[in-house]
């Protein structure tokens, strides 16, 4: 390691790899050691790869942004560990306790998570009148959103609760895994083995499924349509109480700001909707022509065939949406500057969306992030490839028109 690495001083590193060798020695059964406790040790950002964790306790550690890659980390303790970024791939997690763990943006491919416990975790320590064994009083969901999960394999590991919103599940394997309550929105599960997998209260909305994978969690008993909440009733009250917000600068009203709701074919063609939230949803079929959604947060969200033609987008947030089949012909996907300063940039955020079959031929995208989205069979302009940062996304040259 390096003397001096992101604030940890020369001092800190070489008693860590002392610590290091101590462990690795216990075991492996070698003369001169020990099982070292790195409970809330910060080792962000550090190079690990290949350490040997084998039963380390790590509960609370910060590991964001660690190179852990091919690390033994066999039936460790990670509990509320933050792994945020950390680079774990091809690591051994097997029967590893990862409850209440942060790993946003982690790389798992080709990890072994085989009886890993990844479940709801304890958010702080227990109250005093709490006795061992006994439920704790907060606890925090285990979190993978974005996390690359490609070919890991999962068997018998317990996902319930767990936030996967985003990730990569691409060919892993989940046979037996309890993923009860585990919120699967946008999740892409392409390839994935659920024989003997538990999904009871499961959301799975705007999740990528291939047949294989849509005939298994038909076999699971699983309702697909069954996990969001339907709002269209609450619509009217709610569109003139987002114009008084706006209206009043946020003094008055109350903006609309929903997680993993349904408006399913909603018409909202026309509207000022602009600093909108609703992360998640199932917003299918929805009629937002004309209408303003500057600032608005759609991130996660399904809509598939979803009419934006002329619609205001700029700094319109859309990460990891599906707009497969949509219209955005006319849409504005402008960059807005934040307080009027151009030298603080909102783009319009596309990253990662899916927009297969999609018409695309806006009126302008200045600055729009459309980094890894999926253009196959879209229809471009010159507006869209000129001005926006495409770079890594897929795109079929043979099945894309540019007007």
């Amino acid at each position: 390691m390096s003397s001096k690495l992101f604030g940890h001083s020369a001092d800190y590193l070489k008693e860590l790899e002392r610590s290091l060798a101590t462990h690795r020695k216990w075991v492996k059964g070698q003369p001169g050691g020990k099982a070292v406790d790195f409970g809330h040790f910060d080792l962000s950002r550090l190079n690990l790869r290949g350490a040997v964790l084998r039963n380390a306790r790590l509960l609370g550690a910060c590991l964001n942004r660690t190179n852990l890659i091919r690390a033994d980390l066999r039936s460790s303790t990670l509990i509320m560990a933050d792994l945020t970024m950390a680079d774990l791939n091809g690591a051994d997690l097997y029967a590893a306790d990862l409850r209440g763990a942060c790993l946003n943006g982690a790389n798992l491919s080709d990890a072994n998570l085989a009886g890993a416990d990844l479940r709801a975790g304890p958010a702080g320590t227990p109250l005093p009148h709490e006795t061992a064994g006994s439920e704790p009083s907060l606890i925090r969901r285990t979190q993978l959103v974005d996390a690359n999960l490609t070919r890991a394999l999962m068997m018998e590991a317990r996902l319930g609760n767990c936030d996967l919103t985003g990730a990569e599940l691409v060919d892993a394997d989940l046979t037996g895994a309890d993923l009860t309550g585990a919120i699967l929105v946008a999740t892409d599960l392409s390839g994935v083995t659920l024989t003997g997998a538990r999904m009871t209260g499961a959301v799975l909305s705007g999740a990528l499924l291939d047949d294989k994978v849509m005939a298994q969690i038909a076999d699971l008993g699983v309702n697909l349509r069954a996990s969001l909440t339907s709002i269209a009733d609450r619509l009217p009250e709610l569109l003139e109480s987002h114009r008084v917000w706006l209206k009043s600068g946020g003094l008055e009203g109350r903006r609309i700001d929903f997680d993993m709701v349904d408006l399913t074919e909603a018409d909202l063609s026309g509207r000022d909707l602009s600093g909108m939230r609703l992360q998640r949803s199932n917003l299918n079929g929805v009629r937002l022509a004309g209408s303003t959604l500057m600032m608005a947060d759609l991130s996660y969200c399904s809509l598939v065939g979803a009419d934006l033609s002329n619609a205001n987008l700029s700094g319109c947030v859309m990460r990891r949406s599906n707009l497969s089949k949509a219209s955005l012909n006319g849409a504005v996907l402008d960059t807005v500057p934040l307080g009027g300063d151009p030298d603080r940039p909102w783009p319009t955020n596309l990253q990662y969306a899916r927009l297969i079959g999609a018409d695309l031929r806006c009126a302008s995208a200045k600055g729009a992030i459309l980094r890894f989205a999926d253009l196959s069979g879209a229809q471009v302009n010159m507006s869209l490839l000129k001005d926006s940062d495409i770079r890594g996304a897929k795109r079929t040259p043979a099945a894309i028109a540019v007007t």
